[in-house]
């Protein structure tokens, strides 16, 4: 049987989901075609077949995906763990195929149903490929604005990050319009792309370099109003944007099993003590997973606000831990490029900043301060224990 991250520990897949048609696909794909070449794609970047192989496993298809009738499952145990795997074995690949999801999610949501039907068919197979770049509406100046013309709208400004250019054939683009209003928009980012988007040179990532992100400046371009997905008050989407956000990341928890793994298989070398932190790592961290996974589907997404996002400050710190624990255990080979050590190590900060929030900023710093003590978390949740030694 073939090994899943995490086997052995908490954290492991539990039986249930293992059997589950989707996940299964996926963890074959992670297991024999992502994960032997992970290294690899970080350095390089992620290639157009990893993508094909989870558009042939059905990965693409995660927003309208129901697990088999009488499984027992739901919709959300299959996603977060495809999450898990998929960030476990790459997490390069992993990022650039979240982003996928962006402007799936945006037309399921749009009252444009023409809009909607035209795109979302082949969204979900993934014959088209799509990314996005909104994030900075949340700024109190976003860089990018819009005006509206004859016939739709026109944009212009800069987009500081767009994962997986050169890989998507789309986008979904947001702009601040007049009377301080989020504009969401379809735009073609690939072969067929206009002239309006163009990427710029910019200075490379020390984390997550894999994952073909560029800075891209949009230059006049021209949006039909056949291609405008939504218009709202800003205030409202930012509000939306922080509550789903509060919650803890599936991928920091992929992350969290990689690590767990890292530490079993160098325990043999670098001592005892290393098996006995793997597990007790991989304990504390199923117990923050239990915890924001129930908050995530049993209440609202705004209720408990400051509980969520002190599990998510707390599953962070795990998590730079944990890979801190790894280079340690490695030694020197972990300064390398190409080292997975290291590699985790970076991406351990890179989810401190991935669609952070005030809020999250805020509890972050307060788990440094203070860690996580027997008791409650900055939102009022016991989390147990910071210690794992």
């Amino acid at each position: 049987m073939r090994r899943t991250p995490g086997q052995g520990t908490a954290l492991e897949t539990v039986p249930r989901l293992a059997g589950e048609p989707l996940v299964a696909a996926v963890a074959e794909v992670a297991a024999t075609v992502l994960g032997p070449v992970a290294e690899r794609t970080a350095v390089t970047g992620v290639p157009v077949t990893h993508l094909e192989a989870l558009a042939g496993c059905g990965a693409y298809g995660l927003v309208g995906y129901e697990p088999p009738e009488g499984s027992g499952l739901t919709h959300g145990e299959v996603v977060r763990e495809v999450h898990e795997l998929l960030s476990a074995a790459d997490p390069s690949t992993w990022f650039v195929h979240v982003q996928h999801f962006a402007l799936v999610k945006a037309l399921v949501k749009s009252p444009h149903t023409a809009l909607r039907d035209r795109w979302l068919p082949e969204l979900a197979t993934g014959r088209k490929r799509s990314t996005a770049g909104f994030a900075y509406l949340r700024q109190p100046e976003p860089p990018v604005s819009a005006r509206e013309t004859d016939g739709g709208w026109r944009l212009d400004g800069r987009v500081p990050w767009m994962t997986g250019w050169g890989l998507a054939d789309m986008a979904v683009l947001g702009a601040v319009a007049p009377g301080d209003r989020a504009l969401f928009v379809r735009a073609d980012c690939g072969p067929r792309a206009r002239d309006g988007l163009v990427a710029v040179d910019s200075a490379p990532l020390w984390a997550m370099d894999g994952t073909h992100t560029s800075a891209v400046e949009i230059r006049d371009l021209f949006v039909p109003h056949e291609d405008v997905i939504s218009l709202e008050p800003r205030t409202e989407w930012a509000h939306g944007y922080d509550l789903e956000n509060a919650n803890a990341q599936p991928a920091v928890f992929g992350h969290l099993r990689a690590a767990v793994d890292l530490l079993l298989a160098t325990a043999p070398r670098a001592g005892a003590a290393y098996e006995t932190l793997a597990l007790r790592l991989a304990e504390q961290a199923a117990r923050l997973r239990t915890e924001a996974y129930a908050l995530r589907d049993e209440q609202p997404p705004e209720k408990e606000v400051a509980a969520r996002t002190g599990i998510r400050a707390a599953a962070l710190d795990l998590g730079v831990r944990a890979a801190t624990a790894c280079v340690a255990a490695t030694g020197g080979r972990a300064v390398r490029y190409g080292d997975t050590a290291g590699r985790l190590a970076r991406e351990a900060l890179f989810h401190l900043v991935q669609a952070q929030t005030p809020g999250l900023r805020e509890a972050t710093a307060d788990v440094t301060l203070r860690g996580v003590r027997p008791g409650r978390t900055p939102g009022g949740r016991d989390i147990g224990h910071r210690s794992t030694t």
